[in-house]
Formats: C-alpha cells, sequence, structure tokens
C-alpha cells in the first residue's frame, strides 16, 4: 500500500478552503499564516472582508482583541525589550517604558494580523506613559495605513506633548470616539482652533482652553462632547446658549463642561428661558452614557424647535477657586421630553 499523501490544504478549491476557516479561531488562521508568504496570501483571499473586527493596545500587557460572530478573542502581543518588566515590583507600570524596538515590532504585528484577517484596525488604545515619545510615531502610522478609524483612546498622566497629540488627531478621520485623558499638569501652549468631526469626543486635561476655545466648540460636529476644564464665564456661556439657539452644534445631542459657578441670571440673559421643578425627573437614554436621570434644570428652544435642557450641579461643601462643577446640557428628541 502507498504511503499517505500530504494534506495539501492550499490546493484545496477556494469555496472548500473558505469553508474550512470559518470553523478556525484568530490564532489559528494567524499561526498558519506564518508558515509562508503564500500561505498568508491564501488566507487572506478566503476571509471575507467583514467578518472580524480588530481592536489594539499599545500598552504593557500589549494585546489584539478579534472579534466575530463567537464573541472576543483576545492574542498576547510579543515583543522585543532589554528594559523586561519586573512583575515583583509594586510600581513596574508606572516605570515601565517601550523601546523603540518593542514599538516596531508590536506595529508589525498589528499590521499582519490586519493583513491576514483582512480588515481595518477599528479601535486603538494606547497608553502615553508606556509609548513616551513614541505616540506621535504611533498616531502618524495610523494615519498612512487606512483612511478612518472607529475609536481612538489615549491616556496618560505624564508629561507629554498634549498639543501635539490633539494636532495629530485632527489629521485622523475618526469615526465614532474619540477620548483622551492627561492626568498631568499641562504645559502652556498656543490655541489649536481644532475642527472635530466625530459622534463622541472626550477631552479629559486642566485647562483644556489653552488650546479650545469656545468658539472651537460651537463647531465641533459631535453628538456626544465631554470635555473638562474651562475658565469660561456666565458671559461667555450665555454667548454660547445664544448661539445653540440660533444653531450652532445641529447634531449635537449631550455636553458636559467643567466649569467654576455660573451666575444663572447672567447666564440666561436674553434667552427664553422655562425654568423646571427641580422635583421633575426626566431620562436620557443615551447610546454613551445609558440611561441617565435629569433632575430639574432649565429648558430652552432653538429656533429650528429643538429642545434642550441645562443645569450645573454646583456642591457648596466644595467652593474653593479652582474647583469645577459640572455644566450639563441635553437635546432632547423631538418625539422625547
Amino acid at each position: 500500500m502507498l504511503p499517505n499523501p500530504s494534506f495539501l490544504l492550499l490546493k484545496l478549491p477556494l469555496v472548500v478552503l473558505r469553508r474550512i476557516c470559518t470553523n478556525w479561531a484568530p490564532i489559528d488562521l494567524l499561526v498558519l499564516s506564518n508558515v509562508s508568504k503564500r500561505t498568508m496570501l491564501r488566507v487572506h483571499s478566503v476571509i471575507p472582508r467583514k467578518r472580524f473586527k480588530l481592536e489594539v493596545s499599545f500598552w504593557m500587557n500589549s494585546r489584539a482583541f478579534v472579534f466575530d460572530g463567537t464573541g472576543e478573542h483576545v492574542i498576547d502581543i510579543p515583543y522585543e525589550q532589554r528594559n523586561r518588566v519586573n512583575w515583583e515590583d509594586e510600581n513596574h507600570d508606572s516605570n515601565f517604558l517601550f523601546e523603540d524596538i518593542s514599538i516596531r515590532n508590536i506595529i508589525w504585528m498589528f499590521e499582519q494580523m490586519s493583513y491576514v484577517f483582512n480588515t481595518d484596525i477599528h479601535r486603538i488604545a494606547v497608553n502615553a506613559n508606556h509609548c513616551s515619545g513614541n505616540v506621535s510615531r504611533i498616531l502618524c502610522w495610523l494615519n498612512h495605513r487606512q483612511r478612518s478609524i472607529d475609536n481612538l483612546l489615549i491616556y496618560f498622566n505624564k508629561l507629554e506633548d498634549f498639543a501635539d497629540i490633539i494636532s495629530l488627531c485632527q489629521t485622523l478621520n475618526i469615526k465614532r470616539t474619540l477620548d483622551i485623558a492627561n492626568l498631568s499638569k499641562s504645559q502652556i501652549g498656543n490655541k489649536l482652533n481644532p475642527k472635530f468631526e466625530m459622534d463622541n469626543l472626550w477631552l479629559r486635561a486642566d485647562n483644556l482652553e489653552q488650546w479650545i476655545t469656545l468658539d472651537n466648540i460651537m463647531d465641533f460636529d459631535c453628538i456626544h462632547i465631554d470635555l473638562t476644564s474651562f475658565t469660561f464665564t456666565s458671559s461667555d456661556m450665555n454667548r454660547y446658549l445664544k448661539a445653540w439657539v440660533n444653531g450652532c452644534n445641529f447634531r449635537m445631542e449631550y455636553l458636559y463642561l467643567g466649569l467654576r459657578p455660573l451666575d444663572h441670571k447672567m447666564l440666561t440673559d436674553g434667552i427664553e428661558v422655562e425654568e423646571v421643578n427641580a422635583s421633575i425627573v426626566r431620562s436620557y437614554n443615551s447610546k454613551i452614557l445609558g440611561p441617565t436621570e435629569f433632575e430639574g434644570g432649565t429648558d430652552i428652544l432653538s429656533k429650528d424647535g429643538r429642545r434642550a435642557t441645562f443645569r450645573q450641579i454646583i456642591d457648596n461643601d466644595y467652593l474653593y477657586p479652582e474647583q469645577r462643577f459640572p455644566f450639563e446640557m441635553v437635546v432632547w428628541p423631538k418625539d422625547g421630553q
């Protein structure tokens, strides 16, 4: 009897190979693609464009998250690093810093996965503390590799060029969410005049007005705007409310600004408003925040018939000069409140 021949996977008809690959997990497809360049090309060719969604993270534990119809698959990304993680050090997270070679290897792995799974990268999370000095490099790589991205998250609590990061983010076509949290004391910078166009915008940093003006905010094309913190006065916010009545932020459904206490009389001067009793609780169902209750507030009406409610919740126990309090504004759907 003749010995069994090798099972020549790559010689199977395309329709058969595609059927086989639907039963393999992402890690199996990735391992198979590493056999040879020809194998990688073949695996890529049989995976439908919309089968997978790819999310990646540039953190100390760098990972890729691959989503398909069956759920989430987590793949750890190996990288070369002379400065290895000392897991016994209680400060290992704050002391860790990626070397250039590590960033290069992680980017190479993400590129390979994007190709093999026949998909763009949908979400990137960057810990700028771990990637200090390489954040701009990562954003430039992203900008050159694909036309748009759904979600971008950047977090840091050490001194970083916040203005440079904001500027680079403007060059990206972000479809859904930009979320930047800078928990350090930001350096003084020049106004950037950003024009953000995405569904959800979160920017958390001290004194954002160093880079972003009230006029910039009026020009944002976003549904959910969450920004901290500013020194806008009651007169400034009065000007904003009048601009909203006249049509600014047309897509906006929710606004959050961290502000010093506002004078309600100055805030509403020259604007037709209706005060809502504090005992009246209305629900706001946000795609981002989920079901949220909105107690009382002040109603205003735009010229095109949109109704909004704004309020500022002030805790009198914390009235010191630098304290910011949330100014919230909800725009109700026309068939809602």
